[in-house]
């Protein structure tokens, strides 16, 4: 076989088929933004995205009047990012990052890169990020969550460019080790594995058993497919900023609804009455209606025989009105 001199696998083509619309990926990414104005509390200087990808990440950024800088290996990336102005620069991060000068950095991103990079690479990577921020920096960094079942048996190894799940303990004890203050994990886009399940009464035949599975159900199968480690170069974070952070996790906090009380089940009886009510009145209206309008079309069939009579009485008058 003769080789097409193209390459076999287009890793642009693949984010284009798995990973989903610009708009939506800009939609998820919108969670960080109240992070991002906590900085801007505090005059946010210069920031980094490593492994920018498509630009949607520094597109949000820029329609909030905020410059950042992107780098990212991959040439069709680099095309996109420039065809709509954003900056960004064909290079791989291990040439990049270390031309860089200490504290220079205010917030440095890197969404759904650390699994690209080789474990035994990812201390020398958080320490060296670890560096170029400036005092109070924030780094966030974006991978999937093997916590979810489906993402960490299936989903996870569908990119042959991963490298090995990152369980949040591990991530988050990596950070403390470069250096990082207070390092916090949230979990994200948990809408987009179901909805919320609901728990039974406790005075519910079996609803203990199938409370324990709903549970496991949730906090597995249900888990959020991704997390983000969400760091910070001392000195500790402002409320505001561990504000925004647990705002995240509320969002995407236990997937499990309370039972239905008392109260609701005994206005359930309440509105059915109110709905068979509401029935009668509209099979009421219904037949009000149509008599109308049967009275309506015997007023004009009238009105018709009415004039042909006239008309055959008087042809002479007939014609004047023709």
């Amino acid at each position: 076989m003769q080789s097409t001199g193209k390459p076999l696998f287009s890793y642009s083509a693949f984010e284009s088929f798995f990973r989903g619309k610009r708009i939506e990926i800009k939609d998820r990414f919108s969670a960080y933004l109240p992070i991002v104005d906590s900085l801007l509390l505090n005059n946010l200087g210069s920031v980094l995205d490593i492994g920018c990808g498509r630009g949607e990440w520094l597109e949000l950024l820029a329609e909030r009047g905020i410059k950042a800088k992107g780098i990212d290996c991959n040439h069709e990336f680099v095309d996109e990012c420039h065809k709509l102005g954003l900056n960004s620069k064909e290079i791989d991060l291990f040439d990049f990052l270390p031309t860089l000068k200490d504290e220079q950095y205010n917030l440095i991103t890197g969404f759904h890169l650390i699994e690209h990079i080789a474990p035994e690479k990812h201390s020398w990577f958080l320490e060296t990020v670890f560096h170029l921020l400036a005092p109070g920096g924030v780094l966030i960094l974006e991978t999937p969550n093997p916590e979810n079942v489906t993402v960490g048996s299936c989903n996870f190894y569908i990119d042959p460019t991963h490298r090995r799940p990152l369980p949040s303990q591990l991530l988050h004890f990596l950070a403390l080790q470069a250096g990082f203050a207070s390092p916090l994990i949230a979990r994200l886009n948990r809408h987009t594995v179901g909805e919320p399940l609901r728990t039974m009464s406790g005075s519910e035949p079996g609803a203990a058993h199938y409370n324990q599975l709903a549970e496991i159900i949730a906090s597995r199968l249900l888990q959020a497919p991704d997390y983000a480690l969400i760091a910070f170069k001392p000195p500790s974070p402002a409320q505001a900023m561990l504000e925004a952070v647990e705002a995240i996790n509320r969002i995407n906090d236990s997937w499990l609804l309370p039972p239905v009380t008392t109260e609701e089940n005994e206005d359930i009886p309440l509105l059915r009455k109110r709905c068979a009510k509401l029935e009668q009145e509209l099979k009421q209206i219904r037949k009000l209606l149509a008599l109308r309008e049967g009275k309506q079309d015997k007023i004009e069939s009238t009105a018709k025989r009415t004039t042909a009579t006239a008309a055959k009485a008087n042809p002479a008058d007939a014609k004047k009105h023709r």
